[in-house]
């Protein structure tokens, strides 16, 4: 299968599609990632974020950090005001429990919510404006980030912290073996 795959042209929902200098996951990685163009940081993960909602928003990866009600949100990892054991970036590591950020890590139907920093208030849902247009269908090609992003086709090619990414076929800054042509159907 390897060697038809690798005398197609065209790209499969195998390939993983390293052209330019976007964002992929080539090697199964927890999320998608490229070397940057910063010779002093080799590679970053990539921001890839969602900032509406679909659904209930389980997939939601902004920064809104404020109930509906104008309270702040308390962080995830934090257990004060509010002790919460039970939802944590420990034991809910892929739902985005990012700093005190609105998520549903529980995939309640009414949305996103947050713990509180008000002592009176243990927890609130989040007002996170609704996408505009439909969840993409599980399909090659993805524009948008599903699990770990390894069929992400995308056209980001900026990291977390705001490095551009290098080109895979490039080696300057950053040498490395993840090339087209070592890669063709990863």
């Amino acid at each position: 299968l390897l060697s038809v795959l690798r005398s197609m042209n065209t790209c499969t929902y195998f390939c993983r599609d390293l052209r330019e200098n976007y964002c992929r996951n080539p090697d199964g990685d927890s999320r998608p990632w490229c070397f940057t163009t910063d010779p002093s940081v080799p590679w970053e993960y990539c921001s890839l974020k969602r900032y509406c909602i679909n659904g209930n928003g389980k997939d939601y990866r902004g920064t809104v950090a404020k109930t509906g009600n104008g309270r702040t949100c308390q962080e995830w990892s934090s257990q004060s005001p509010h002790s919460h054991k039970y939802f944590t970036p420990l034991t809910h590591p892929r739902a985005g429990l990012d700093k005190n950020y609105c998520r549903n890590p529980d995939g309640d139907v009414n949305g996103l919510w947050c713990f509180t920093t008000d002592p009176e208030k243990i927890w609130e849902y989040c007002e996170v404006p609704r996408c505009s247009t439909s969840p993409p269908v599980p399909a090659p090609g993805r524009q948008c980030l599903s699990g770990r992003g390894e069929d992400y086709r995308g056209k980001i090619s900026v990291t977390e912290s705001g490095n551009t990414c290098q080109h895979w076929s490039a080696q300057s800054p950053h040498r490395h073996a993840r090339t087209p042509e070592n890669y063709p159907c990863k």
